[in-house]
């Protein structure tokens, strides 16, 4: 009896196990050539959009964060990639002197201000044993917010016409850790408004994170120090 016992336990560990792994090759971009086309459910722009708080218009134009701005975190663990969408973003920029030349004043450097925040409540994966690890990790209930200060940007020519590269360096506050980050992307301008697409790479021992584990029957699942921050955030003048 106790040999079956053992046995079972085995098999039931090994079900648990695969079951996950199935999700993962769902959620993260397995399955046919179909799927892989389509838009995947954390690449999904936030549903609420907001101005950051902290920065004011006083004395320059008001850029706000649009609708159709998104951005998702990716890591790996000893078993499988995840993701992790943002549901809710804040984000405001100040035009110094009121121009309304957006690519003239981003490549003079008028950015007198820019916050950016990621709300930790609806940070969601689609399983919520990682997402109750992640909150436990990033420190949601001291730290409701991942946030991002700009102190410069540089706006340059992009390879092809009418596109642009642009840096924005700054400080990324996360667990109440603030770290210097420098953020370089693809900018897109458009009259009155500019979109930033990019990858960040980040640790998150960086920001003084232990990364999570879970502990099952016969083994652990622990996610990776190196994560990736997606971000494709649109910004315009009121």
């Amino acid at each position: 009896m106790k040999r079956f016992m053992q046995i079972w336990v085995v098999i039931m560990a090994v079900l648990v196990i695969s079951s996950i792994a199935v999700f993962a090759d769902t959620t993260s971009g397995g399955g046919n050539q179909l799927q892989k086309n389509q838009t995947h459910w954390y690449q999904a722009a936030a549903e609420t959009i907001g101005p950051a708080k902290g920065v004011s218009a006083e004395g320059g134009t008001l850029l706000t964060l649009q609708p159709g701005s998104s951005l998702y975190m990716e890591g790996g663990s000893t078993l499988h990639m995840y993701q992790i969408n943002a549901h809710a973003l804040k984000g405001s920029a100040v035009i110094k002197g009121g121009s309304t030349d957006l690519v003239k004043a981003l490549k003079s450097g008028k950015v007198s201000s820019m916050g950016f925040a990621v709300s930790l409540a609806t940070f969601k994966s689609r399983e919520s044993g990682l997402d109750d690890n992640a909150a436990k990790a990033l420190k949601a209930t001291d730290y409701p917010e991942i946030q991002f200060v700009l102190i410069r940007e540089k706006l340059t020519a992009g390879t092809a016409a009418d596109t642009y590269t642009m840096t924005a360096t700054g400080t990324l506050t996360i667990a109440g850790e603030a770290v210097p980050v420098t953020l370089t992307g693809d900018a897109t301008i458009t009259g009155s408004q500019i979109r930033f697409k990019g990858v960040q790479k980040l640790k998150m021992t960086d920001f003084k994170i232990t990364p999570p584990s879970i502990s099952l029957v016969v083994t652990s699942i622990t996610c990776t120090d190196d994560i990736e921050v997606h971000y494709d955030v649109i910004f315009a003048a009121k």
